[in-house]
């Protein structure tokens, strides 16, 4: 009796999610869509200042609610945050849902948040691209913001963590 053995690559949450961070602005609607997430971009929240939230539904998936009331580019980091704890924190997801106010607490420890801040800024503006632009001179906060659909003060803090002066 011969036995096969699966030769088929094993695909993480990870590799799926880096399939998306090659242009600006990044797709992080398609990217929550093949990670199995369900995305509500304008969800009516009971506390207003509550800006998104992941959990996961009864029948096992994932779904976001994201501030209805936020703007564009507000929207878009919160997505991008609360895929980085889909992606960093599902053990945290599976026992509660996270819910993340307007400063990204969510009650969780400090350095969760912290963690997915730092993931959500690589994700909306992945250092790749935030480096091959600052070398092809584009190195104003405005167009950058427009550029990655990020806020100015998401831009300048992620400018600071590449170590970039704006």
């Amino acid at each position: 009796m011969v036995s096969t053995v699966d030769a088929s690559p094993i695909v993480t949450p990870l590799d799926i999610a880096g399939r998306y961070v090659d242009k600006a602005p990044v797709d992080l609607l398609a990217m929550a869509r093949a990670l199995g997430i369900s995305v509500d971009m304008d969800a009516e929240m009971e506390d207003p200042d509550v800006s998104g939230i992941i959990r996961r539904n009864s029948n096992g998936r994932y779904a976001v609610q994201i501030n209805g009331r936020d703007n564009a580019k507000r929207k878009k980091f919160t997505l991008a945050h609360e895929i980085a704890h889909y992606l960093l924190h599902r053990d945290l997801i599976d026992q509660a849902a996270v819910v993340d106010d307007g400063m990204y607490r969510s009650g969780l420890p400090s350095y969760v948040e912290t963690q997915a801040n730092r993931l959500a800024a690589e994700l909306l503006m992945p250092a790749p691209l935030v480096k091959k632009l600052w070398k092809m001179g584009v190195c104003s906060v405005f167009q950058l913001s427009d550029i990655f659909q990020a806020s100015e003060a998401a831009v300048r803090i992620r400018l600071k963590q590449l170590g970039y002066n704006a």
